[in-house]
């Protein structure tokens, strides 16, 4: 019996070590959901240009923001995160952009999130033209990021982050709270 455990046992455990999973490290052990419908909206690999002192219209305020509520109920993680580097590549589609991020703080949500993660900004994004303006001003800047990892369209298997990037004050942070504290009352 003992044999037979460490038989079945072991490669899991190796997977699990080796961090296999995504080429990212990120090893999904759960169902994800597609990334269609409302959550392309909630998760939309935005930055809101406020975000980085650029008002450009005056939105809904934090703590009456229904997006701001619903993406912190469904994301993976809510988190104060600092930008430690921004990098560019050009591909076929244009350039891309991959920001690293360090977790300062974990707003909300128990889905997996590494203290140090990446997040990518195709040129379609709606944060590529923000990205491509701020590029090396956006390293050192803080964030309130909301990320959840999706299924990878015909890549069974495989994950994509998506994420979207707010002000990091303290009234979207009480509005985070809130919406925890809403969700926990439901």
């Amino acid at each position: 019996m003992r044999r037979a455990f460490w038989g079945l046992g072991l490669p899991v455990l190796l997977q699990v070590a080796c961090g296999g999973g995504t080429p990212d490290g990120r090893t999904p052990g759960r169902p994800l959901p597609p990334y269609t419908g409302q959550a392309v909206e909630l998760f939309d690999d935005g930055l809101e240009p406020n975000a980085v002192g650029y008002p450009l219209e005056q939105g809904a305020a934090p703590m009456t923001d229904n997006r701001l509520r619903e993406r912190t109920q469904t994301g993976d993680a809510v988190v104060r995160a600092r930008v430690v580097t921004v990098t560019s590549k050009q591909e076929d589609q244009g350039r891309s952009w991959q920001i690293g991020m360090h977790t300062l703080e974990r707003l909300a949500g128990t889905g997996p999130l590494e203290q140090d993660f990446t997040v990518t900004v195709p040129s379609t994004a709606p944060a590529a033209g923000i990205v491509h303006a701020f590029e090396g001003k956006l390293i050192g800047s803080t964030f309130v990021a909301f990320v959840r990892e999706f299924e990878r369209p015909r890549a069974p298997g495989d994950s994509d982050l998506h994420f979207h990037l707010a002000v990091d004050s303290k009234d979207e942070v009480q509005a985070v709270k809130s919406a925890v504290l809403l969700d926990q009352v439901r």
